[in-house]
């Protein structure tokens, strides 16, 4: 006896109705199976790769949060990088100005009995006054002339109208107009040690006044024979013309 190739199907409804009789064959039959189980497989993974999408975005958000914590903390890090470098150089300036000392303490020893003592600067930073040195550049800017001999004192190179601050606390002794200098500002911060601001377009303090160190006292202008827009500086003391530059430790 023959195998039949179709599968017979029957439907017979429970009121007695007419039976229905399907035949199917069995290839079909066996490929709507295949096609089930596949059906089934795509899906399973269909639903795996949805989970793992979203475990990806999870993964790339949190990677994302960490890289930006990353970037702040190296932001964080350059920064601490430049403080320290600045104090190095600071510290490198500051010894620089200590080692002076011996010769300048040579130099007030002989000063007369009677005389009020001379405070050198290093002295004042061997004892705390540092309020009183001038440690504070007076704007920011290029240095465009150097000190020397001949001009003992530097140019900064400035916007014209920059904020002129005091370099040290002191009492402002000179406040006016000069051919040379056009407005200047001279301030006396006691025992011979002064600093003089030249070529400002305006005056901020007057004669008399006491500023704090770091205090706005003019905006920068242009001299006559300055080389463009910028802020005349010099030191001066105990009567010489020092190099702003060996007092400088922050701008």
């Amino acid at each position: 006896m023959l195998k039949s190739n179709r599968i017979t199907l029957l439907v017979i409804p429970e009121e007695g109705g007419k039976t229905f009789e399907v035949k199917v064959p069995r290839l079909l039959l066996w490929f709507a199976c295949l096609c089930s189980i596949a059906l089934c497989g795509l899906l399973a993974q269909g639903v795996r790769s949805y989970f793992d999408v979203r475990a990806l975005d999870h993964t790339v958000t949190r990677l994302e949060r960490d890289k930006a914590l990353l970037e702040e903390e190296v932001a964080q890090i350059e920064e601490l990088e430049e403080v320290l470098i600045r104090l190095k150089r600071s510290n490198d300036q500051l010894r620089v100005i200590l080692g002076e000392a011996q010769e300048l303490n040579a130099e007030s020893s002989q000063s007369s009995i009677d005389e009020i003592p001379y405070i050198s600067s290093i002295q004042r930073l061997r004892w705390g006054h540092v309020q009183t040195v001038p440690t504070v550049w007076p704007t920011r800017g290029p240095v465009l002339r150097s000190f020397s001999a001949d001009v003992p004192s530097v140019f900064i190179g400035a916007v014209a109208g920059s904020l002129v601050r005091a370099s040290a606390a002191g009492e402002v002794v000179r406040a006016g107009y000069d051919e040379r200098l056009g407005f200047v500002v001279v301030l006396d911060h006691g025992n011979g040690l002064r600093t003089e601001y030249g070529y400002n377009t305006r005056l901020l303090v007057a004669v008399g006044d006491y500023v704090l160190k770091g205090q706005s006292i003019s905006l920068s202008g242009e001299g006559r024979e300055s080389r463009g827009a910028g802020l005349y500086y010099a030191v001066e003391e105990d009567g010489q013309f020092r190099d702003p530059m060996l007092y400088k430790l922050w701008m």
